[in-house]
């Protein structure tokens, strides 16, 4: 299903190759943050961002979001444990180096489920009574696993790691919004989102970028490049939408 149309594709600021992050750094449930957008809406949208970290696409992409509205918070929940190229280099120390991080905890997306929901608790707590989420690569895949998942009011994931159609039954009558990338297996993104519809008709919604590498709304994103940077603003564009129309 196709987002309805929004204002925000016209209000929505273009990404930028060249980017100061509009936020601050403090702390939620115990792990340094970064903060941005209006603090009196009561409604926020909670990032976990892909396993680079703190990434000046993850900062901007973010700050795109809060400019719709939104208080929006991205935690650090790797605690500064962040994936390197070296890790996708193919060598037996790069191989190492990133089976040592998706062993355990914080790597393996599932072992994220405590720090998810005290963050949660955090945001409810400061005031903020309908949170969202959206996830990035393998923070998608920590946010579906993490027990209070169905607390959220709206769940949103870009380019998502670890796509299983069984994803769907930890989700009880919340929409969905999925914009996978030719990364992703189509066979079991299609899957995912019938099996979604399913459960909960109408509410759920997809848009394939077939063109767009996994991470091009993240650290994988080239913003210097112009196709890139289109997909990249586009993607903020169907965020926005979806929180529109549902937090």
């Amino acid at each position: 299903m196709a987002l309805p149309p929004s204002h925000q594709c016209c209000t929505l600021a273009p990404a930028s190759a060249e980017y100061t992050p509009k936020g601050e750094y403090a702390e939620l449930a115990g792990l340094k943050t970064y903060f941005t957008g209006p603090e009196d809406t009561g409604k926020a949208v909670l990032i976990t961002y892909d396993v680079f970290g703190f990434t000046p696409q993850a900062l901007q992409g973010a700050d795109l979001i809060a400019s719709a509205g939104y208080r929006v918070v991205i935690p650090d929940f790797l605690q500064g444990n962040y994936a390197t190229p070296e890790m996708f280099s193919g060598t037996d120390a790069g191989n190492a180096a990133r089976a040592k991080l998706f062993g355990g905890f914080p790597g393996v997306p599932s072992s994220q489920s405590d720090q998810i929901g005290a963050a949660l608790d955090g945001l409810k707590a400061l005031g903020y009574a309908s949170v969202g989420a959206a996830g990035f690569c393998w923070g998608w895949k920590a946010i579906v696993t993490a027990e209070k998942v169905n607390e959220f009011a709206a769940i949103s994931a870009a380019h998502p790691s670890f796509v299983d159609v069984a994803d769907a039954d930890r989700i009880h009558n919340t929409p969905v919004l999925l914009l996978p990338s030719q990364g992703e297996d189509r066979a079991t993104v299609d899957g995912l989102y019938a099996a979604l519809e399913k459960a909960n008709p109408g509410k759920n919604y997809i848009k394939w970028y077939p063109d767009a590498v996994h991470g091009f709304a993240a650290a994988r994103a080239d913003l210097s490049d112009e196709k890139q940077r289109e997909a990249f603003h586009d993607a903020y564009v169907q965020f926005t939408n979806f929180f529109k129309a549902t937090l």
